[in-house]
């Protein structure tokens, strides 16, 4: 009497699923070779990184990003600044922020709103106050500043005026007249230096010099500085900048480098300062932040 074979067809199963798995696996892991045309749509870049030929900005590339300057690492920055990129224009606007701008709403300065809540609640304050949510933000300390402006390139700034300077025990002066900036002597111009015409002119010379530095090296970046750039910032900051939002800018940026022309500019708002260390933005001010960040009002 013949014996019936019992089915092994779940150990076909297995192994197909198997099979299929390891082919999906290659796949994903060499997609960008296998599929280039489809990075290129998704990025605007080429496999290699670089700025695809048909790539055209628009306003989905645009970001604004806020950051923070402090001294020693682990204390609260005292410098706040939004900085907007408008892929469109090719344009970077510098805009520093009195700390005072979120006393109206959480009773606590910006220094004390980033000790209490860190980037996020900074980034949700200065939201409260004007209006714009930033994509992001990045903290310096004093060294990450270094940094990352060594790596980008002196300044050749003209000083309005002479300038008092006290870096811990240490007393000098920024002299007027033409001078070349480094790194250092930039870090301690825009946050130590004695402003005593107040806070409004202190913000026009820190965008003034952040701008210079700008226009004066943009035209040498690369995408291989670009990516240096990033992994500086997501190495030494304190930041909440994604890879996956790097990548999707890159290639705008990129386009700027190319065909920018004198892209950075400044903006300080105005309002009034109040007894209790607030400041309010003047509407006026809050709709000229929202078309300086290519925002529209709602």
């Amino acid at each position: 009497m013949a014996v019936k074979r019992k089915s092994n067809w779940y150990i076909y199963f297995i192994a197909f699923g198997i099979t299929m798995a390891f082919a999906i696996g290659i796949i994903l892991t060499f997609q960008d070779f296998l599929f280039p045309e489809d990075r290129q749509v998704a990025t605007g870049l080429t496999p290699t990184g670089e700025l695809s030929d048909d790539f055209r900005p628009d306003a989905s590339h645009n970001f604004t990003l806020l950051t923070m300057i402090g001294d020693e690492a682990g204390a609260m920055p005292q410098l706040f600044m939004m900085v907007s990129y408008n892929a469109v224009e090719n344009t970077v606007v510098f805009i520093p922020l009195p700390n005072g701008i979120s006393v109206a709403d959480s009773e606590r300065t910006l220094p004390n709103v980033y000790a209490a809540l860190g980037g996020t609640g900074a980034v949700k304050a200065v939201a409260d106050a004007t209006g714009i949510t930033c994509d992001g933000y990045i903290g310096f300390d004093r060294a990450g500043f270094l940094r990352l402006v060594s790596s980008f390139g002196n300044v050749e700034y003209d000083v309005p005026k002479t300038l008092m300077v006290t870096d811990g025990a240490v007393r000098d002066a920024f002299n007027a007249g033409a001078q070349i900036f480094s790194p250092e002597a930039m870090f301690r111009y825009m946050y130590l230096a004695e402003f005593s015409e107040g806070e409004s002119y202190r913000f026009s010379m820190v965008g003034d010099v952040l701008a210079q530095l700008i226009n004066q090296n943009f035209r040498h970046i690369d995408s291989t500085m670009l990516d240096n750039y990033f992994k500086i910032i997501t190495e030494v900051c304190d930041t909440d900048i994604s890879q996956e939002l790097f990548t999707s800018k890159k290639a705008a940026l990129l386009n700027t480098v190319e065909y920018g022309s004198d892209i950075a500019e400044f903006y300080v708002p105005y309002g009034e300062y109040g007894e209790d260390g607030s400041f309010d933005i003047a509407d006026n001010s809050i709709i000229t932040i929202t078309q300086k960040c290519g925002k529209t009002e709602e």
